[in-house]
């Protein structure tokens, strides 16, 4: 099924809701011997007890990019905004280049040390392919999954993608400034204000080498998530930009859609690679729409 959403987002009365503090969670004993160190940390607001929907950031991103989903979903969900291993205070891998069952180990040594089991998941970008890859190795874990800018990954590199995050490697190790400056323009789509971009180049700046050069190992390998999307019998609701110009409908969404039993996109007009940022009021309908009623 596709639904078009138009572009209404406004945003000349540009606020920045504030952040919840950060916090952290002991990395399970069993699974230790993965990581550099014992920590996760991540951002939550709301009850604990109310229905858990954890947000998986992309590979230039962290926690504080879910500010929006973090302050305005909170009256009625747990949210949970965690950082991959390796993002902001997050300890990484040991290994360099984390395969999707790494990812999806820490999304499950993530859920234990939270003591949550069944949780909704969102993920955006490189976060929707870890999403993939946990509910591909822990079905029974994921209630409903929800996908933005959606990657697919692929069978074999070309070129050009090879190229073009090994460029975003190399601006890592010159530090978070130089990484983050390079801008958004090509990640939002064109009716995006100047405050909103500030804001993602600000959130860019807290990157960590540790992190996003192991995210980056992982965006070249050869897990490509229509090979193992059958198993996805839950909701699985994905929003593409229709100017999302770094994950393209046609190489992407297009292709996991036919693998999904039970699924949805939803295509925006005028919206980019950001979805829950670029137009978060519509944005956070869609998630009450799609999680359980409360």
């Amino acid at each position: 099924m596709n639904n078009r959403h138009p572009f209404t987002s406004k945003h000349d009365d540009f606020t920045l809701p504030a952040l919840p503090p950060t916090r952290f969670a002991r990395i399970p004993e069993v699974s230790r011997q993965q990581y550099l160190g014992d920590r996760f940390s991540y951002m939550q607001a709301g009850e604990w007890d109310a229905p858990a929907i954890v947000f998986l950031h992309g590979i230039g991103a962290n926690s504080s990019y879910f500010r929006f989903q973090l302050a305005e979903l909170s009256n009625c969900f747990n949210v949970i905004a965690w950082n991959a291993p390796g993002y902001w205070l997050s300890d990484a891998f040991i290994t360099q280049a984390p395969s999707e069952h790494d990812y999806a180990q820490a999304v499950l040594d993530f859920l234990r040390a939270l003591k949550l089991s069944r949780v909704t998941l969102c993920g955006n970008s490189f976060g929707s392919v870890v999403a993939q890859a946990f509910a591909i190795d822990y079905p029974n874990r994921v209630e409903r999954l929800l996908l933005t800018g959606t990657g697919v990954g692929q069978r074999e590199v070309r070129p050009e993608r090879r190229q073009a995050f090994e460029a975003r490697a190399k601006r890592i190790l010159q530090g978070g400034y130089q990484y983050a400056d390079a801008g958004v323009d090509a990640l939002v789509g064109p009716n995006t204000s100047q405050p909103l971009k500030d804001m993602l180049i600000e959130l860019t700046r807290a990157n960590q080498a540790a992190g996003l050069l192991r995210a980056v190992s992982f965006r070249l390998s050869t897990f490509y998530t229509p090979d193992h999307a059958h198993g996805l019998e839950m909701p699985v609701w994905l929003v593409q930009g229709e100017k999302d110009t770094t994950n393209p409908r046609a190489e992407n969404a297009d292709l996991l859609m036919p693998k999904l039993p039970n699924a949805q996109l939803f295509e925006w007009a005028g919206i980019g690679h950001l979805p829950e940022v670029e137009d978060h009021r519509a944005f956070n309908a869609l998630v009450r729409d799609f999680m359980p009623k409360v």
